[in-house]
C-alpha cells in the first residue's frame, strides 16, 4: 500500500519530525537488548550532524522517534568537518550548492545509510538475509508546540497504547526515564524539560495526558502514524 504523502514530509532545518521505522511483515527488529543498544548507536551515528533527538520508542516490530532539525549553520558546520572518507555524495553536493534539494538529499541518504547498517548488523547476529524495514520511512512534520507535546507523551506511551503494558512507565525501551535520569548522552534532555517547564511539568503532563487517552481514543490524527 502506498505510503500516504503527509508521511513522506518534506527536511527543513529547525523543522521537529516525527519518524516511525517499521519492520517489512512484521519481524521483530530486536532479539535482546544488544540489538536495541545497537540500533540507537546506528541511529546517534549517522543522524547526530543533522539533528537533536528528542524521544524514543522501541516496540518489537517498530520504532518511534521525535527529532528537531539543527540550524543551517551548526548542520554546515558538522558536515564540513567530516573525515573526508565519511563525506557522502551527497554531503558533498549540499556543502557545494547548499540548497534545499541537496539537504533533503543528505538527510534521506543518512537516514537510509542507517537503515541498512542496523539491517546488516541484524542478519549477521540471526544469520538472514533481505531487508528489514518498510520503505520509505515514515516521517510526519510537527506542526506547533501543542503537537509536540502530545507527539512525545505518545511515543513515550507507545506500548501502552498498543497492550503490551499496562503502564507506560513499565516499558524500559524508550527515553522517558532517560529523561527523568536527566542523561544527556543521546536525548537533549535539558532542551525537553525546559520545553514542558520543569520536571514537575513533564510528569503531570505525561500521567494527564495518558489517563485522558487511553480512557479514550487518540483524537488527533496528526499523531497516529501508528
Amino acid at each position: 500500500m502506498p505510503i500516504p504523502d503527509e508521511y513522506k514530509a518534506p527536511f527543513a532545518c529547525n523543522q521537529y519530525y516525527h519518524f516511525l521505522f517499521r519492520s517489512i511483515d512484521g519481524i521483530p527488529l530486536f532479539k535482546s537488548n544488544k540489538e536495541r543498544f545497537f540500533f540507537l548507536e546506528k541511529w546517534k551515528r549517522f543522524t547526530t550532524t543533522l539533528l537533536n533527538t528528542w524521544a524514543y520508542c522501541l516496540i518489537d516490530n517498530h520504532v518511534h522517534i521525535i527529532g528537531k532539525m539543527k540550524a543551517e549553520q551548526e548542520i554546515e558546520h558538522n558536515l564540513f568537518f567530516l573525515p573526508v572518507e565519511l563525506r557522502t555524495s551527497a554531503i558533498r553536493n549540499f556543502l557545494n550548492e547548499k540548497s534545499l534539494q541537496a539537504f533533503e538529499s543528505v538527510v534521506e541518504r543518512q537516514i537510509n545509510s542507517f537503515m541498512v547498517s542496523y539491517s546488516n548488523t541484524y542478519n549477521n547476529v540471526i544469520e538472514r538475509k533481505g531487508g528489514v524495514f518498510q520503505q520509505p520511512f515514515r516521517r510526519s512534520i510537527i506542526a506547533d508546540e501543542s503537537h509536540l507535546q502530545q507527539a512525545i507523551v505518545y511515543v513515550h506511551a507507545n506500548a501502552q497504547k498498543h497492550g503490551l503494558v499496562n503502564d507506560f512507565k513499565r516499558h524500559n525501551h524508550n527515553s522517558y526515564h532517560t529523561i527523568l535520569d536527566g542523561n544527556e548522552t543521546f536525548i537533549s534532555t535539558k532542551a525537553v524539560i525546559e520545553f514542558f517547564g520543569g520536571i514537575d511539568k513533564f510528569i503531570s503532563i505525561h500521567k494527564e495526558q495518558v489517563a485522558y487517552f487511553y480512557s479514550r481514543q487518540w483524537p488527533n490524527s496528526k499523531l497516529e502514524i501508528e
